[in-house]
């Protein structure tokens, strides 16, 4: 029963990601090729980095455990292919997630961190070194856009490949809700406490750059509440949102707006207690 309820939640997740993924393969693939500026192959970038992510880890399950695992590991590498920067080298990422994705098998049998923030953080360290440091696609470090409103909500962007679209993340969000074992306190407090400081700050400064964030809205919707690295008491949920919101706002005035949340999500989920008791995140958990 625990087994068939981990397969549902599992495809459940991924189910919800594929929208944002079309998205990515619309904006960072089609409107680019459309002007001359990438092949057809290069379209599908945003579903490549994915698809390489459950390659690697069907076969490690294979070599681990001769056959094929449905678990969070799935949904694990999914998100940090779809959370890599628009110019990451594909041999790169390939041969980094590989790596990293077998270390953390075993280094996370002694430490408690969230994997997905883990991965993605040390890749962008390494893209970094070989490549420019830029979240831009090659239409936005070309040209300056003014786009409207709704051109922002459905995702037209700076950000991850595949996470820009606003509406797709809380069109998710909404049907999460509505699961006995989502923690949707999580997404609540880390975009409430944002949003309340990039008003603040809108106050002070006149500057509205901070207020639309699809990056906060994704990680905090996919990423922060995942059974295994999170909190499992409401209180603690709280607490662990609104740290999320007002450490991720601070870091993305000084740092970077699109890697700051996933930084503060790996920083916190390394302090004691902040996880779920074992015994009780197994049930959703891999």
């Amino acid at each position: 029963m625990k087994k068939k309820k981990t397969n549902y939640l599992v495809i459940e997740n991924i189910i919800l990601l594929i929208p944002l993924i079309i998205y990515g393969i619309f904006k960072n693939g089609y409107l680019i090729y459309e002007k001359g500026y990438i092949n057809f192959y290069q379209i599908f970038k945003p579903l490549y980095l994915p698809l390489i992510g459950i390659i690697i880890k069907l076969i490690i399950d294979l070599i681990r455990y001769h056959k094929i695992k449905i678990d969070y590991n799935l949904v694990y590498v999914i998100l940090i292919g779809m959370i890599m920067p628009y110019n990451i080298n594909i041999i790169i990422y390939s041969i980094s997630l590989l790596i990293l994705y077998i270390i953390t098998l075993f280094l996370e049998r002694h430490l408690k961190f969230n994997k997905v923030c883990f991965i993605y953080l040390i890749i962008i360290l390494i893209n970094f070194y070989f490549n420019k440091f830029t979240f831009e696609n090659v239409l936005e470090s070309k040209f300056t856009y003014s786009f409207t409103f709704f051109d922002l909500l459905m995702g037209r962007c700076i950000g991850s490949i595949s996470t820009t679209s606003i509406i797709f993340s809380l069109l998710a969000f909404s049907y999460l809700t509505f699961s006995f074992y989502y923690k949707k306190d999580i997404p609540l407090f880390i975009n409430a406490s944002y949003i309340i400081l990039s008003i603040i700050y809108l106050l002070i400064t006149k500057d509205n750059s901070y207020l639309l964030n699809s990056e906060v809205l994704f990680g905090s919707i996919f990423i922060a509440p995942l059974p295994k690295y999170s909190p499992l008491r409401r209180i603690n949920q709280i607490i662990y949102g609104i740290s999320i919101g007002i450490f991720t706002f601070i870091l993305s005035i000084f740092f970077n707006k699109v890697i700051s949340i996933y930084l503060v999500i790996f920083i916190i989920s390394l302090i004691p207690n902040i996880k779920s008791k074992r015994k009780v995140s197994n049930n959703v958990s891999s």
